[in-house]
């Protein structure tokens, strides 16, 4: 669909209009005052008025709170305010389609991506051949030394669902997992952001392929389609996205604070005891 504006604040923040070069924010520190004037300039650089978008897509996470919040408020509101249609997409399953389609091999060949973002490419990376088995195992950066993960088959099927956790246990958890389900031969790509900070630990899963600290939307114009594609593909398999809640996988930090200790003399503590 024409005229689709892509938001999406899960890591830094990315927004453009599908068939155009987007906006991207890498500096999570910023992003969030920047997302408003950023919005408005990838719609006015592709020639169109707010009245004409006609369908926002918004990643949903898993990503911190702070920073989805911000994405999901702005494209809510847009689409509110102009009736569009709005559909949500995971920050993961974009990785799977990006290498399953051969849009990642395409982007490295043609120096999209940074030299300093691929950690690790085997003589290899051919998504088409037969004789190998690709699995992709999609991050997306949690902080406290915690990724956000899910591991895809070659269809994009879900192997390991979507979760959060320490990557030396994402490891042992991958590689568990495969030794029992498969005696074909396989590699497993590690795509998203967390793969260079944790570099060294997914150096440990069996197989490995392609390190990459790459997400789709890093690949400009190309990485606007698949987004809007794999929220498509999003819509009727799962409910959380379709109803465009955000995915935060964590608990909160903020939580109810205890009751106030009786104090003897204190005004607060008898104005609670009064309640």
């Amino acid at each position: 669909m024409s005229n689709t504006l892509i938001i999406d604040t899960s890591f830094g923040s990315t927004v453009g209009i599908v068939g155009h070069e987007p906006i991207v924010e890498t500096d999570s520190r910023t992003h969030v005052e920047r997302l408003q004037v950023n919005i408005a300039k990838v719609v006015e650089d592709a020639g169109l008025k707010p009245s004409d978008i006609k369908r926002v897509v918004v990643g949903v996470g898993p990503a911190p709170f702070t920073g989805l919040r911000a994405g999901l408020v702005a494209a809510k509101a847009i689409a509110f305010a102009n009736n569009a249609e709005i559909l949500g997409c995971d920050s993961l399953l974009p990785q799977s389609l990006m290498m399953r389609s051969g849009a990642f091999e395409e982007a490295r060949k043609n120096g999209v991506i940074c030299k300093d973002l691929l950690l690790n490419i085997p003589n290899s990376v051919d998504s088409c051949d037969s004789n190998i088995r690709h699995y992709v195992l999609s991050l997306n950066d949690a902080r406290r030394r915690q990724v956000y993960m899910s591991l895809y088959d070659n269809e994009g099927n879900a192997l390991i669902d979507m979760d959060i956790d320490y990557p030396q246990n994402v490891v042992a958890r991958v590689n568990e997992y495969l030794a029992s389900k498969t005696n074909e031969n396989y590699c497993v790509d590690v795509l998203g952001h967390g793969a260079k900070k944790y570099v060294e630990d997914w150096r440990n899963i069996a197989n490995i392929g392609v390190i990459a600290e790459v997400s789709a939307l890093d690949l400009g114009v190309q990485g606007l389609q698949i987004f809007e594609q794999c929220a498509e593909n999003c819509v009727d398999k799962d409910e959380r996205v379709k109803a465009v809640e955000p995915l935060y996988l964590r608990r909160p930090d903020v939580s109810v604070p205890n009751p106030l200790k009786h104090v003897l003399g204190s005004g607060e503590a008898n104005k609670a005891k009064e309640k």
